[in-house]
């Protein structure tokens, strides 16, 4: 999809979005932000290309503000939901899907053909409870700038944990067998078993809250890097078409196993480092991650394998590669920027601050930093501002906002 598309796109979100949006329904994707040459910097056209494929995906789960809007909420929710907007929107999924996530999948398959789940699950589970600490987190312990970079964290991880466990619902919903109903005691936990305040996602508000940042639904938005767009969005891909429903099962052997190591670092470093932040989202990870491990193995994935061949099996060991292969890149991409962000404030090029929503404007990456004066101040994630001369050497992938008075 071309920069007029989708701008054109954007503009028609931006209209259903109406003016002074709830975040939970705010449609937005900057197309503003195309307004320079494109073909000029690629890498932004490709960021607002993910923000719209995102906004797409979003558009299945059901969202309402925390507060009732101006006027009619009625009138609001069917504007939202207005079901011939959807099915555009859902034309400009399937396009991006193609473009941007499908070969991702196309290139797991190959990779996992002919290999034997089981063989795999088991090296799996060894492979990831033997890795070392968490590469990010073991890097925040010696950063002098620790507390915004897990600002940082946490913004770029809101998109899916605001609403946790939402895209993998949309993978039970069906009839299939007993595996479904495996898959849905592992959903329900996510969900806190029906008591709203052990639900993960209100968990991970806290930490958000912790940290004084918005924990609304969405709000963020403009602050979201290319690369946490990119795994938000092969989450989704996965989930979001039915077709994929044995790389799903990849998804989750890898993601509660690798879960069970990483929210164990992350729960260990927030106690010392942070310990008047509510970190029971990190706890409880740590801790219910090795039971859904075993129920993947044992009561989704055997079963599957057993009614329906090896096929199965080289499918769910498809989405388990491609679910390592996405963590590692967005946890080595948010090792880097943490990185890039403590020699900027080390140079005097950055100052990690809090960031203030209300004045954020149009999105720059490194490479359209460059034509910028080199001393403006961007917002960079949920860090603080960078210059932009520092920013145009900051890794592909980062995402900047310029300032509004």
């Amino acid at each position: 999809m071309e920069a007029a598309e989708l701008a054109a796109v954007g503009r028609r979100l931006a209209e259903r979005s109406g003016a002074r949006p709830p975040a939970v329904w705010d449609l937005r994707i900057g197309e503003d932000d195309l307004g320079g040459d494109p073909a000029g910097d690629p890498a932004g056209l490709r960021h607002v290309q993910h923000l719209a494929l995102m906004r797409a995906y979003q558009a299945r789960y059901m969202l309402l503000p925390s507060a009732a809007p101006e006027g009619s909420v009625v009138a609001r929710l069917q504007r939202h939901y207005d079901a011939g907007e959807m099915a555009r929107l859902e034309r400009v999924r399937h396009g991006l899907e193609a473009e941007l996530v499908a070969p991702l999948a196309a290139a797991a398959r190959a990779e996992a053909a002919r290999r034997d789940w089981r063989a795999y699950a088991q090296a799996l589970l060894g492979e990831v409870r033997s890795q070392p600490q968490n590469a990010f987190v073991a890097y925040l312990r010696a950063s002098p700038n620790r507390e915004a970079q897990y600002r940082n964290f946490l913004v770029q991880s809101s998109p899916d944990l605001l609403a946790e466990a939402s895209a993998s619902a949309l993978g039970v919903v069906g009839e299939f067998g007993a595996p479904q109903s495996a898959l849905f005691r592992i959903l329900i936990d996510e969900f806190g078993y029906g008591a709203h305040g052990k639900k993960h996602s209100v968990l991970f508000r806290a930490v958000m809250r912790g940290f004084g940042l918005s924990d609304e639904y969405n709000a963020c938005w403009p602050l979201f890097d290319t690369a946490a767009l990119e795994l938000h969005n092969l989450i989704h891909h996965l989930f979001q078409n039915p077709a994929n429903f044995f790389l799903q099962v990849g998804f989750l052997l890898y993601a509660e196993t690798a879960y069970q190591r990483s929210t164990q670092d992350h729960f260990r470093y927030l106690r010392e480092f942070h310990p008047e932040v509510d970190a029971r989202y990190f706890g409880e990870h740590a801790h219910i991650d090795l039971h859904h491990t075993a129920m993947v193995v044992d009561e989704v994935a055997d079963p599957l394998v057993a009614a329906y061949g090896a096929e199965v099996g080289g499918e769910i060991v498809a989405g388990a590669e491609l679910t390592r292969m996405a963590f590692e890149t967005a946890g080595a991409h948010m090792l880097a920027t943490a990185r890039a962000l403590d020699g900027a404030v080390a140079a005097g090029e950055a100052s990690p601050v809090a960031p203030d929503l209300a004045r954020l404007g149009a999105g720059v990456t490194p490479g359209g930093a460059g034509a910028l004066d080199p001393d403006e101040p961007l917002q960079v994630g949920g860090f603080g501002t960078v210059n932009a001369g520092a920013f145009s050497a900051f890794p592909q992938g980062c995402y900047g906002r310029r300032l509004v008075p």
